[in-house]
């Protein structure tokens, strides 16, 4: 089995994702989206500025978990209303200001595993009633 890239967001299984592979999906909703190259913003040095923001997504992913946090961030992308001084959105602006998008976004990803739990539920079901008879 051959191993899957941390920054391959569409084949890696969201258990797996870490900071490079949220950066990675925010880089290409960003493009997607809004059709620029996606870059931190902020004070400091480009380095400092993805050293910060790599360290928000961390801390983000080990609070809530990936799946949430990639949640997060579609809700935030689809909400962002770009400015011609802000023509997308970074992380650390949706992290910082809208960050009541969360729980909606928890709350979807929890729907989301309900339903899943259901349907392996009901296979198991299925499966064990087929053997029965």
């Amino acid at each position: 089995m051959t191993k899957i890239s941390t920054k391959d967001w569409r084949n890696l299984p969201i258990e797996k994702w870490n900071t490079t592979t949220i950066r990675t999906y925010l880089i290409h909703l960003t493009e997607e989206k809004f059709g620029v190259a996606y870059e931190p913003t902020g004070a400091g040095s480009k380095n400092q500025r993805w050293v910060r923001e790599n360290a928000m997504i961390k801390q983000a992913i080990a609070n809530y978990g990936a799946a949430e946090l990639k949640r997060f961030i579609e809700i935030c992308i689809e909400k962002y209303q770009p400015k011609p001084q802000y023509p997308y959105m970074t992380f650390t602006f949706a992290w910082s200001y809208m960050r009541e998008n969360m729980p909606v976004a928890q709350a979807d990803v929890a729907k989301e595993r309900a339903k899943e739990r259901r349907k392996k539920d009901a296979k198991e079901t299925a499966e064990i009633d087929e053997g029965f008879f």
